[in-house]
């Protein structure tokens, strides 16, 4: 019993502190919108992603935007990838699988491409990619800079997201998507251990 509460006490005393939201008098806040950042780069390599679930469906896609059936993304770099990713990649080899999809609508345009690969990718893969995209080892952090182009790497797959409006929603929702996914794999995964 004690020792539940000493836990719980140092539990609480790790969690930030919750903002104080509370208004002048007279006056009223009201939280306008949310943007949520994920920041995939420091995660596991070793949680396999099921390749028929990693695209967003139709049905979740913001309302306001479209797929399109064209690549467009503005990012040359990701285009190079996306057109020949084991030239691009050469440290990767060819993918096993390829996709993409294009956004349009009222968040902009942007672009997720998708690679899977039958072998293990190196255990460089973030810096590869991290040069191959921004030119630089370590990727930035995407709760500071640069929320336009980001990836995911594991050790079969790559998801790269390129889009115009940093707080694009359908960025957003896409990466809540797959972070859940994560989520939910990393638990069957730990489940069978």
């Amino acid at each position: 019993m004690i020792m539940s509460l000493l836990l719980l006490s140092a539990l609480a005393i790790q969690q930030p502190p919750i903002p104080n939201f509370k208004a002048p008098p007279g006056k009223q806040v009201k939280v306008v919108k949310t943007v949520q950042h994920f920041n995939f780069y420091p995660l596991t390599r070793t949680i396999p992603l099921p390749w028929d679930r990693l695209q967003m469906p139709q049905a979740l896609v913001p309302k306001g935007n479209k797929i399109l059936s064209t690549f467009i993304c503005s990012n040359n770099k990701v285009k190079a990838i996306q057109k020949d990713p084991a030239a691009a990649l050469p440290a990767f080899g060819a993918p096993a699988k390829q996709a993409y999809q294009s956004f349009s609508g009222k968040d902009g345009d942007g672009a997720i491409v998708y690679l899977e690969y039958a072998n293990k990718l190196p255990d460089n893969a973030k810096e590869v990619l991290s040069l191959a995209i921004f030119g630089k080892k370590t990727p930035p952090d995407p709760s500071k800079e640069n929320k336009r182009e980001q990836f995911l790497v594991n050790d079969h797959t790559v998801i790269i997201w390129v889009f115009k409006n940093e707080e694009s929603q359908v960025r957003q929702d896409h990466q809540q998507m797959i972070f859940s996914l994560i989520s939910e794999m990393a638990a069957v995964q730990q489940a069978k251990k």
